[in-house]
């Protein structure tokens, strides 16, 4: 009988992730055969993934957010092994926003016996081919505005439930729109300055933020949105409109579905909010993988 890999970061959403699992262990050792990690670092933790792969297992649950449940698919599509091994999520982090695009139950126990024994079901990915950087994603990559709310966000020590908000606020504060030129699937399709710019296979980013409501994790294709420059306090009375996703229709935002987006900044721009991570920012190639990864669902 095979293995499952439960993948702790016990760090994630301001060291809550590591109690939730202490309160969870026992009954996920009912459930399945499973080896335990709570590596330090990510690279302790890539390894730690690399090296169950290895040894045949074939399901890693990650317990953290979004960028725990990032760093294992990543893993997983450098080692050929997206198609293979199936990517369970136990959501505990500060944003935990792919959870909302999977609809893994908010209770705990419930998205722990999913993650271990729930069937696979196939699931897009996206690779960045950039000039600074290239990387994988699976949930939404952004420029503009976003990466500098993540840098906020990982600089607080405590976060706790209002971070992400706490940090676009401010963040809304200090960036200065950047211009930029973006290609779909080989066509022109903006030039001008950006707020932001979101490449989405999931829904929701930022925690909570329902940025490309219709998206589908496994259609084929990104849903790709961009806010032109809004400032002042339009942009404040038009920011809950995000969050419930019925901001599509306002004259500053454009959607689009794409299966490539290439990406020219005409001016520095703040790094990459790649599934709450960050990545040097830059000229890049976003490129849809369809049903790249298979989740637990």
């Amino acid at each position: 009988m095979s293995r499952a890999l439960v993948l702790v970061n016990p760090a994630a959403g301001g060291m809550r992730a590591g109690k939730l699992w202490e309160r969870l262990r026992s009954e996920a050792e009912s459930l399945a055969r499973i080896d335990v990690a709570m590596p330090a670092g990510a690279e302790a933790s890539a390894t730690a993934v690399r090296e169950a792969i290895a040894a045949g297992c074939d399901r890693v649950v990650a317990v953290g957010g979004d960028g725990t449940a990032h760093l294992v698919a990543r893993v997983l599509l450098e080692a050929g092994q997206g198609g293979a091994v199936t990517l369970g999520l136990v959501p505990a982090g500060t944003g935990s926003d792919l959870a909302r695009a999977l609809g893994i139950p908010r209770d705990p126990r419930a998205a722990l016996q999913r993650a271990l024994q729930g069937p696979p079901r196939p699931m897009d990915a996206g690779r960045c081919s950039g000039e600074a950087a290239s990387f994988y994603f699976i949930n939404i990559a952004s420029a503009g505005i976003g990466g500098m709310v993540d840098e906020m966000v990982n600089a607080m020590p405590g976060r706790g439930t209002t971070a992400f908000l706490r940090a676009t606020l401010e963040a809304l504060r200090r960036y200065r729109c950047v211009r930029v030129s973006v290609e779909l699937d080989g066509r022109a399709w903006y030039h001008g300055p950006i707020l932001l710019m979101a490449v989405a296979n999931g829904t929701t980013f930022g925690k909570g933020m329902r940025f490309a409501p219709n998206a589908v994790i496994d259609d084929g294709f990104f849903d790709v949105g961009l806010v032109e420059e809004v400032t002042g306090l339009k942009l404040l009375r038009k920011l809950p409109k995000v969050y419930a996703g019925s901001h599509l229709g306002l004259k500053e935002v454009r959607f689009q579905r794409a299966r490539s987006v290439r990406l020219t900044p005409l001016e520095p721009l703040p790094v990459f909010d790649v599934d709450g991570e960050t990545y040097p920012s830059g000229p890049a190639t976003f490129t849809i993988l369809p049903g790249a990864l298979r989740i637990a669902g």
